[in-house]
């Protein structure tokens, strides 16, 4: 029997090749697009899943609150108290901190390198995460002082070879320029891509008295801890090392380690983490399109299933019964299905590449069994698309089946609603759904692209994080930059524009405030006086900065230099605000202080107020932000150079670099490129969205194609009726089309509503964003109703262009 029904589907296959063949193409490319998406979606919730003990690893964060009006959330903690967890919480089995708050320098020889992710870390921290060696013991890789394990690429990179245990290289800290020797101790299996925690670099702590300041914190629970027991005790336990008014401030919150990467966007996460909501509307978005894909099959099924119902009534008399009837159905449905999805993962294989070029998507299945998995979806697919077509196989008695014409229409005269016509609402409801959604987001991204952020950041190029010994020669630098043919301007400040300030204080009005636990809480930026003409930034009232009013620079002295220093500031009009004036005027002239924690600015007078500029992503509102001039925190050079001979420009840079700062490598980056990848995830994700929105309408009106055509055929005795009573093409068009044209109304009113609710969660994730006007949708509508006129269109013309003669002689 079973080879029976699998010749007769062959046969069947055969008969209508072109439209069973387009068939099952439309189905592959569904199959295909849902796979991809699969990956992507499985590679982004599967972070850390490498890590054997995931489930009872935390991070422990910092999130400080003032005033009911001032927060922020710490991806790092900065106090030495935490220190004393594993001690006093028993449900804390490994404390584990990664320690970068010094950027290591390496040299090796006469090389010099710059590792992206350098840690000195605990010793405990292989009995925590799966940081496989390949070389060297876990057990005592960083027990020893002056230590390090570096990963297999970095052991390339550096000696050529993973062989270099007991070889020796120098690193150089930000705060001080003496080279230390480190030995290698241990080279580590490089790390995968979906972690949220990348490693290069682990060094040792030559001294417990290291262990202080900012660091990541990690806790690994004892078996069968819960991570509420501890939070429960991290009140009276910051309470014990603090006053009672900073305890009031400081609250210790813990993140699963597998929930990071989608659900944490903290001030200094070490790398920008996913985003759960893109994820899910991806998922959707691959259900969608595979929904697609499946309707296209049934309707289609479906229709062919018309021009053979004569033989299904032959087959009855013949003494076929309806459960045989029903599993030939099923089982060339599934074939199909089946055949589909494994062109579909050919077809995904060959475009993975191309994928990967938008997203990190990695393959993280077994192989087989992503096969196994993908078939069994395909087999459900395929036994669900194929109940419709066997219902329609079986409904009608022998004789009638015998009798009936081949005429397929979308609604028929008894009923102004049936199957085919739910079927291909939903259709449209999907496709107009995904069309304005994308429109919407394109949009907004197009906004980001656009907006004028306030600062000029063209052509400006940016060198961070640098360590002291390079930020005390500033001037040096600039006087040696400045003759430059190539070069427009030099300057520095603390936080590169694109990034996240986050370093807040107290700011106190001479006369007006006195107390710093109920002062306004101000953003700190310092800048070099020329930092406000190169940006281009705006002063709305008074001067800017001097240089006669720069400090001199001294020692980081807390309670000296920093404190004694005569200062003068500018602020944005978001601290204006804030601080209580109404106009840039009023705030002009007045006398205000900055502090945080133990470093106490001067009071000093406000020269100008600069009109607000986006430091960090439009994600964010603008903060209120002061300025100040102090050499000793310029940790960011500025350069503006000429686009004319910019590898010229480039080279000249690095020749001065060198010469200037022979023991640091130059690393640097232009601001374009800064600001663009603060939504470099998104735009990968959004990017992803337009393949995949694009692909679904393809496939639906692809299927909407192919569904007219063999409708059409079923109908061309009508049609040559039609002409022969003076039908023109119009009204063939108005005739066929007006069957669609309800349906996508009908599928229009069910997806705005859906597709507006959408975008206006996804546009909350934005500080600043586009409006959602009318005209997306309608510009939505336009294009799908243009693209169902000229798909019915093109297929009425081919079918009314021949002979109505020819074909009422064929029909007798």
């Amino acid at each position: 029997m079973l080879k029976n029904y699998l010749k007769v589907a062959f046969r069947s296959f055969v008969r209508k090749k072109f439209y069973a063949s387009l068939n099952t193409l439309g189905l592959a490319i569904g199959f295909a697009a849902f796979v991809i998406i699969l990956m992507d979606v499985h590679y982004e919730r599967n972070f850390e899943s490498f890590h054997d003990q995931a489930d009872r690893i935390y991070r422990a964060t910092y999130l400080y609150k003032k005033n009911d009006d001032f927060q922020v959330h710490w991806a790092r903690i900065p106090f030495d108290f935490v220190n004393e967890m594993p001690r006093e919480i028993p449900e804390i089995k490994h404390f584990i901190r990664f320690q970068n708050r010094e950027r290591k320098y390496v040299r090796v020889g006469h090389e010099k390198f710059l590792p992206d992710h350098a840690y000195v870390t605990d010793k405990e921290v292989f009995k925590v995460f799966n940081f496989s060696l390949v070389a060297g013991n876990p057990e005592n890789a960083l027990a020893n002082p002056n230590s390090v394990v570096i990963s297999s690429k970095l052991a390339e990179q550096y000696f050529g070879s993973t062989d270099v245990l007991g070889k020796n290289l120098y690193l150089t800290g930000e705060f001080s320029p003496e080279e230390v020797n480190y030995t290698v101790t241990g080279v580590m299996q490089d790390l995968p891509a979906n972690t949220h925690l990348p490693v290069d670099m682990l060094i040792s702590f030559n001294d417990p008295s290291e262990r202080s300041g900012w660091a990541y914190i990690y806790t690994l629970l004892q078996e069968g801890a819960d991570i509420a027991d501890v939070e429960s005790k991290m009140a009276d336990f910051v309470s014990k090392y603090n006053s009672e008014n900073q305890a009031n401030n400081i609250f210790i919150a813990f993140q699963p380690l597998a929930d990071i990467h989608l659900q944490s966007n903290l001030a200094r996460e070490i790398i920008p983490n996913g985003n759960e909501q893109y994820v899910t509307i991806l998922f959707y978005v691959g259900l969608f399109i595979l929904l697609i894909s499946a309707i296209n099959f049934i309707n289609l099924s479906a229709a062919i299933s018309v021009g053979r119902s004569k033989e299904v009534g032959v087959r009855t008399i013949l003494g076929a019964r309806k459960p045989q009837l029903i599993g030939y159905s099923l089982i060339e449905s599934t074939l199909h299905s089946v055949g589909a999805a494994w062109v579909g993962l050919l077809i995904a294989y060959l475009a993975l590449p191309y994928f990967k070029t938008l997203t990190a998507i990695e393959f993280l299945y077994n192989p087989w069994s992503f096969v196994a998995v993908v078939t069994l979806i395909a087999a459900l697919t395929g036994c669900l698309s194929g109940l419709y077509p066997a219902f329609l196989l079986t409904a009608n008695k022998s004789l009638d089946a015998i009798k009936q014409k081949t005429s397929f229409k979308l609604v028929k005269k008894k009923t102004d609603f049936n199957v085919k016509r739910l079927m291909i609402t939903l259709q449209f409801c999907v496709s107009i759904l995904l069309v304005g959604s994308t429109i919407t987001a394109y949009n907004q991204f197009r906004f980001l692209h656009e907006k004028n952020l306030g600062i000029e950041r063209q052509q400006v190029l940016a060198i961070p994080n640098l360590p002291n010994s390079v930020v005390e020669k500033f001037n040096t630098f600039k006087n040696h930059l400045e003759p430059m043919s190539g070069i427009e301007g030099v300057s520095a400040c603390m936080e590169v524009p694109s990034r996240e300030i986050r370093d807040s204080g107290p700011v106190l009005i001479q006369g007006v405030d006195n107390d710093p636990e109920t002062a306004p809480v101000l953003d700190i930026q310092v800048i070099e006086p020329g930092f406000i003409e190169m940006m281009g930034i705006k002063l709305l009232a008074g001067r800017n900065l001097t240089k006669d009013e720069v400090a001199n620079g001294g020692a980081y002295d807390e309670e000296g230099y920093l404190g004694t220093a005569n200062r003068t500031y500018l602020i944005n009009e978001t601290a204006m605000k804030k601080l209580g004036w109404q106009n840039a005027g009023e705030a002009v002239g007045q006398y205000i202080s900055w502090s945080i924690d133990n470093i106490k600015l001067a009071p000093g007078p406000i020269t100008g107020v600069i009109q607000d500029y986006h430091q960090e992503t439009l994600k964010n509102k603008i903060d209120p932000v002061i300025m100040v001039a102090e050499p000793i925190w310029l940790r960011t050079f500025l350069v503006k150079v000429n686009t004319e001979n910019m590898p010229e420009t480039i080279q000249d840079i690095q020749t001065a670099w060198d010469e200037l700062f022979p023991a640091y490598p130059l690393e640097y980056h232009f601001l374009d490129d800064l600001y663009g990848n603060l939504y470099k995830n998104e735009r990968a994700q959004i990017q992803l969205l337009y393949v995949f929105c694009s692909l679904a309408i393809f496939i639906a009106f692809m299927g909407l194609l192919s569904l007219v055509a063999y409708s059409l055929k079923t109908r061309i005795r009508e049609i040559a009726i039609r002409k022969v009573l003076g039908a023109g093409l119009p009204d063939l068009i108005h005739l066929i089309g007006k069957e669609y044209l309800v349906v996508m109304i009908l599928g229009g009113i069910i997806a705005i509503p859906l597709s507006y609710w959408a975008v206006t969660s996804w546009l909350n994730n934005f500080a600043y964003r586009v409006d959602i006007s009318a005209g997306t949708y309608v510009l939505t509508l336009l294009l799908t109703g243009a693209l169902l006129f000229i798909t019915i269109s093109a297929q009425t013309l081919g079918s009314s262009a021949i002979n109505p003669a020819e074909t009422l002689k064929e029909e007798q």
